[in-house]
């Protein structure tokens, strides 16, 4: 059983190495350069635009096992072990909108937000459902 312990340890390094790579590149979206865009500027005004950036992952690992000669005759003649086996997996993803624009200009630093309005509709169609289905539970 340790061969194949040891065959599985060395073919799960590769996945490890892989996991790794996807979690650097997910961290890698939030550097600051990723939140605040080059700034642009145009005459006397330099506009700088900040974007809220979300991230999530997953990685899991699942192992085995291995079982000595069988309980049945046959099996126990044999001197049959069976079993061992494993495999991992990973996945993220990423996000980012733009949520406000930093504005420079002679008379001074404004922040400016950037409304989103399909996220407020989408809200206020889910709280009008909530509200619904709640009313709709006291009635009963």
């Amino acid at each position: 059983m340790s061969e194949n312990f040891n065959k599985l340890i060395v073919e799960s390094v590769p996945d490890q190495k892989a996991a790794n790579e996807l979690i650097s590149r997910l961290f890698d979206v939030t550097r600051p350069d990723a939140v605040f865009s080059q700034p642009v500027t145009v005459g006397d005004h330099t506009i700088i635009t900040a974007s809220e950036y979300t991230a999530g992952m997953g990685v899991g690992y699942g192992g085995g096992g291995g079982t000595g000669p069988g309980v049945d005759e046959e099996a126990n003649k044999a001197n049959e072990a069976s079993g061992f086996g494993g495999g991992g997996g990973g996945g993220g993803t990423t996000m980012a909108r733009p949520v406000a624009t930093i504005i420079v200009s002679p008379s001074g630093v404004r922040v400016e937000p950037i409304v989103d309005v399909t996220k407020i509709a989408i809200t206020m169609f889910t709280a009008l459902g909530a509200m619904a289905m709640a009313l709709r539970k006291m009635k009963a």
